[in-house]
């Protein structure tokens, strides 16, 4: 099988990118208005309402990677006709599954409503039937994910960010309209819903214009059950353990100092990992496209993986600098001196996180698409409890500049057990190797800048010139390889 050409990597991932903005900068714009519209009280309703059934969707149980994995393996080794079954079976098990999510949350909903969200009474009537509707959309959801999944294997990033981008937009804008004619929350999430159905049929018409399902039988092979339950079982567990890992340090520091806290660390927070934009669109394409190559040509994939981790490094590194250089200026202009004075460190340490997490992506990636769920998973599993306890000793002592701290401790753990664990899987597989020593030399750069608190804007500004002048010397001699030099210069000869 031919590999899959670097233009198409980076188109796929300018779509992924494309995906992903699109509704950000829709949801910027009309929040202000649903918030008017709806009034505090019910935008939160709403707001709530998205977070639940984007916890919900994790009952696909990790099937929906699993079956991209498993397809792109199988037309990487031009075994097609056993796509059909895969693809049968995959959404059956989703089915089922997604209708346990849909009971608990059905039976569930009159609990959430008055005892875990505190919702008034004024509302608590229409927020249970807008939870109801909610449950009922859980199947169209997470099987929607095994139709995406199908299409990410045959790398149809184009029409996928198509739908997820209409989709996006239509999750703010959809509100938006119902608005004109009603307030009511119910008839909102309904008109949600039915959109997402709309959704789910264009994601399946699409999977059906491929050679390998039009037409095919449909059938449930049983003897495919057992290995996507056992891949999917391992991801589902990462699927789990990260919302878990993601909100904690707020709820804690909310029970531990106050509110007002997790504002002071939830703001930069949020700011910051918009920047992870950019690698998860890489890492999406990636996952198939390893899928696909690893068992047929390792080191094809060896390369594609130093290759990623190098781009985001090189895309990276000046906007994290900046970013920490000039946090309190930013800080002091957007929000005001106290909200720079309490959050600037929070805010350096959080982007010094954000980038390693960035080059975390693709040692993820890499271990999840070539059949090793089990690990990523086993190092959430070992972060969890040790992530925990250091965030209940140090939010106390340090407030939240300790939580951010522990934050980053975990971050940094993390990555460090991820590259070690992918370059023993290269090893056994390839004899290429990429130089891990010199990324964590760079990326120690980080850490030293994360430290130093220039004061004066011109100091900074004369730092921020000297860093990056000596970085791009750097990437040069140092990052760079001669495939890649030719690269650019072939490109520069071009036009």
């Amino acid at each position: 099988m031919k590999t899959i050409s670097g233009n198409l990597l980076l188109k796929n991932s300018a779509y992924n990118f494309a995906g992903s903005v699109a509704p950000l900068f829709v949801a910027i714009f009309t929040i202000p208005f649903l918030v008017k519209g709806l009034g505090e009280e019910k935008f939160g309703i709403l707001s709530l309402a998205w977070v639940v059934i984007g916890y919900f969707s994790l009952f696909d149980f990790g099937i929906g990677r699993t079956l991209t994995k498993i397809v792109a393996e199988k037309i990487g080794l031009e075994e097609i006709d056993e796509i059909p079954g895969l693809f049968w079976t995959a959404l059956f098990l989703m089915f089922i599954i997604s209708l346990i999510g849909s009971l608990v949350l059905l039976v569930g909903s009159p609990y959430l409503v008055i005892n875990i969200f505190n919702i008034s009474k004024e509302y608590q009537e229409q927020s249970i039937y807008t939870f109801y509707t909610l449950a009922l959309s859980i199947p169209i959801v997470t099987t929607t994910a095994g139709l995406r999944g199908v299409l990410e294997a045959y790398q149809k990033f184009g029409m996928i960010n198509l739908l997820r981008s209409i989709l996006g937009v239509f999750t703010f804008v959809g509100p938006l309209i119902c608005l004109i004619f009603t307030n009511d929350l119910f008839v909102i999430v309904l008109v949600l819903s039915l959109f997402r159905l709309i959704i789910w049929i264009f994601f399946y018409l699409e999977c059906n214009k491929l050679n390998s399902i039009r037409n095919a039988e449909i059938k449930i092979v049983r003897n495919l059950i057992k290995p996507i339950l056992k891949t999917s079982t391992w991801m589902s567990i990462s699927n789990l353990i990260g919302p878990i890992i993601l909100y904690v340090d707020r709820f804690l520091i909310g029970a531990l100092i106050s509110a007002v806290a997790v504002t002071y660390y939830t703001t930069p927070y949020e700011v910051v990992t918009k920047l992870l934009i950019i690698p998860s669109a890489l890492a999406s394409v990636l996952f198939p496209t390893i899928s696909s190559h690893f068992k047929t040509n390792p080191d094809y994939t060896n390369k594609l993986f130093s290759k990623s981790v190098k781009s985001i490094f090189i895309i990276l590194f000046p906007i994290v600098l900046i970013i920490s250089t000039f946090a309190n200026e930013g800080l002091n202009i957007w929000l005001g001196k106290n909200f720079a004075n309490s959050s600037t460190l929070v805010l350096q340490l959080f982007a010094v996180g954000i980038f390693l997490n960035s080059i975390a992506f693709f040692p993820f990636t890499y271990l999840q698409s070539i059949g090793r769920p089990d690990i990523t998973a086993k190092i959430h599993l070992f972060e969890l409890p040790l992530y925990l306890i250091l965030m209940w000793y140090f939010i106390p002592k340090l407030g939240i500049t300790g939580a951010a701290l522990v934050w980053l401790i975990r971050i940094f753990i993390d990555t460090s057990l991820l590259f070690y664990f992918t370059q023993k899987v290269f090893q056994r597989k390839t004899e290429i190797k990429f130089n891990f020593n010199s990324i964590l030399a760079l990326l120690s750069i980080i850490l030293i800048i994360s430290t130093i608190f220039i004061s004066g804007i011109v100091f900074k500004l004369l730092f921020i010139l000297a860093v990056l002048l000596t970085f791009s010397i750097i990437v040069w001699k140092k990052i760079l390889g001669p495939e890649d030099l030719s690269f650019i210069f072939s490109k520069i000869k071009s036009s």
